[in-house]
């Protein structure tokens, strides 16, 4: 009896190293990256990248500043995948993309089946999360659209109050 748990033992830390080996990026396992919500990752290639395929931009999008410097910029929660190929068409990054939420610093209220996310840094505001009650969701959004209409220049006389 004494042997078959000492045995159990030793089996389950061989499976766990083994574990670990491939989580670390052994052989054929491609690299992962985790992202947070509307914050951006660097991600730099060893050899220069032409074309670069996200799986799934709305859980995460790229932008470059050169041909071996990437951006990501964590959209929702979820997962997706970032390829980077070269000029000939090899892959040069092949990376999985876990974007997280920022719960540090967020509150989520559920009331009758409906939620509210709150952003609280250091003042409790609301914010857009995926799932809140779209009756607070939509006039929220159109805010959030305007003020970065403002920010970056292209407001229209219909979004600065017909002035």
């Amino acid at each position: 009896m004494a042997h078959d748990r000492k045995w159990g033992r030793i089996t389950a830390h061989i499976g766990f190293a083994f574990g670990a080996i491939l989580l670390c990026g052994g052989a054929g396992a491609s690299e992962s990256l985790r992202v947070t919500i509307d914050k951006n990752h660097v991600l730099r290639t060893e050899r220069p990248v032409e074309t670069v395929i996200v799986g799934n931009p709305h859980i995460a999008d790229v932008s470059a500043q050169s041909n071996q410097l990437l951006f990501v910029l964590g959209r929702t929660s979820g997962e997706t995948n970032i390829l980077g190929f070269d000029k000939d068409g090899n892959v040069v990054s092949d990376k999985d993309v876990t974007v997280v939420p920022h719960n540090a610093r967020t509150v989520t209220l559920h009331r009758a089946g409906a939620s509210e996310t709150f952003a609280c840094a250091p003042r409790c505001e609301a914010t857009l999360r995926a799932g809140d009650d779209i009756d607070r969701f939509e006039p929220l959004s159109k805010e959030v659209e305007t003020v970065v209409k403002f920010a970056t220049g292209q407001a229209t006389s219909a979004n600065k109050g017909g002035e």
